[in-house]
């Protein structure tokens, strides 16, 4: 009974994620995909061989992690072989595969996978396994105490599919926004006697606060863009959700997702950025040339401080001239503004691992079983520290693996290496402590579509000259085109 109370508050969280600024899958109505029976009194055959294939997309050094796990996996179960596959290079091609395969009876049995994947896998009938009863289950799940040692938005976000709380996803690399800035130059210059560096770090950090800093920063230096987005997706869905402008919605009567950012205070939100992109305070990726935003900052000169993903923390370092360092070079972490100070909001990212249904009992519950042994606690611990990724876990950060990392960390590096590690340990523990403020999109058919779209629809806007009534105009047409070119 206990675990069923933990699940029920699991789901619970995820709506009031998609009230934050989610979607939904609805095109079914109610549950995506049925939940497997899988009967409380079933055990895993420790005498049957069974083989089970993970594909990811992960680099060198991810691989190498999960191989090794592999060993260590078949210490406690020698009958079960993993086969781990680099199936593709990126995560669109591994989804495009996966999906292929489904129709031919050939997928894996666990997938590295987003969300928006996941729901495309489940328009095929009786392909994605639904978790439930595996994690609910006495003796093979997870216990409620399990359950609440994972953050919490990311466990939610696997329930985040129907309007029926049907987990379809466990969290595996997550990541999420930090605001990374020049701590050198913040530390040296200030405004109505602060510190840059003090306003920053205030609690109640708004927008405006940090186009003043900009706009000093603009006086100084005529020739600098001070400030740096790097995803424009991101920066659409996350300021939607702070500014309250609507992005998707979940139709709880009819159990359908609807698109709906195409309304006056979206284009506000809009307008607000594009005219500090037009005094030259701020750039996106998309406006450098699809070269980040980081790649300015780690120069010392012209842009002081950017938004970028925490699993990327290492790009405020790496690659960087040595002089730059030695000129005293350091970088700061901390969360992402708001509008108001008050109704914080920031986009979770990242990864997850989905099982797929399989004919045989035996194979799925040993497929559980290494997904579960992947997230244990010292693992994901693990994987962080080669990844610059959060651990998953509240224990994760209780094990000898991070202790020993963070006992490691300078506070003052003395080089690039050591301020790369830094970085990214500061980068994990701002998301660890700000995970009540995180929201993620919940998925439907047209969720993919959209996130692309609203992307491209700000960098249309951002790079228009149009002013006054003309530029009225113009964002109003080109919010139709992008509204009618999701929906139709």
């Amino acid at each position: 009974m206990k675990k069923i109370f933990a699940l029920i508050a699991a789901v619970m969280f995820s709506i009031t994620l998609v009230a934050c600024g989610g979607d939904r899958t609805g095109n079914k109505g109610g549950k995506l995909v049925e939940w497997y029976e899988l009967s409380e009194d079933v055990e895993f055959d420790t005498t049957k061989k069974i083989t089970i294939e993970f594909w990811h997309r992960m680099g060198a050094d991810g691989q190498k992690i999960v191989q090794k796990w592999i060993g260590e996996f078949n210490e406690i179960y020698p009958n079960i072989t993993v086969v781990e596959t680099k199936a593709a290079t990126d995560y669109n091609a591994l989804a495009d595969k996966i999906a292929l395969e489904i129709t031919t009876g050939n997928e894996p049995d666990i997938a590295e996978s987003y969300p928006d994947h996941i729901a495309r896998y489940a328009e095929a009938d009786n392909a994605v396994l639904a978790l439930n009863n595996f994690i609910s289950h006495p003796t093979l799940g997870y216990s409620e105490d399990e359950i609440a040692d994972f953050l919490s938005g990311l466990w939610a976000e696997g329930s985040s599919y129907d309007n029926e709380g049907s987990i379809l996803s466990l969290p595996f690399t997550k990541s999420s926004e930090a605001l990374y800035y020049n701590k050198t130059y913040f530390d040296a210059h200030e405004i109505d006697g602060k510190k840059y560096t003090e306003i920053i770090e205030e609690e109640g950090l708004t927008w405006d606060k940090i186009f003043k800093i900009a706009e000093d920063i603009k006086k100084r230096e005529s020739d600098a863009i001070p400030f740096g987005y790097d995803s424009s997706d991101n920066l659409f869905i996350t300021a939607s959700a702070q500014w309250g402008a609507g992005y998707t919605e979940y139709n709880s009567k009819t159990g359908v997702g609807e698109v709906t950012f195409n309304n006056d205070t979206s284009k506000e939100m809009v307008k607000y950025f594009k005219d500090k992109v037009d005094k030259g305070l701020m750039i996106t990726k998309d406006l450098n040339g699809d070269a980040y935003t980081s790649d300015i900052m780690k120069t010392g000169k012209k842009l002081y401080m950017y938004v970028g993903s925490t699993g990327g923390s290492k790009y405020a370092f790496d690659g960087m001239d040595q002089s730059v360092f030695d000129a005293g070079y350091t970088v700061g972490v901390t969360a992402l503004p708001s509008k108001d100070g008050v109704t914080r909001k920031q986009i979770q990212q990242g990864p997850n691992i989905n099982l797929l249904v399989k004919e045989d009992e035996q194979r799925m519950i040993a497929a559980w079983l290494f997904a579960k042994f992947m997230l244990e606690a010292e693992r994901t611990a693990e994987f962080a520290l080669q990844s610059g990724y959060a651990p998953l876990r509240h224990s994760a950060y209780e094990t000898d693996t991070w202790k020993n990392y963070v006992a490691g960390i300078k506070e003052k590096p003395t080089s690039i290496n050591e301020g790369k590690k830094k970085a990214a340990k500061d980068a994990i523990d701002m998301f660890r402590n700000n995970e009540s403020v995180f929201f993620t999109s919940a998925v439907f058919n047209l969720s993919s579509r959209t996130r692309n779209e609203v992307g491209s629809l700000i960098t249309t806007i951002f790079s228009s000259k149009a002013t006054g009534e003309d530029l009225n105009k113009f964002i109003n047409d080109e919010y139709t085109k992008s509204y009618e070119f999701i929906t139709n």
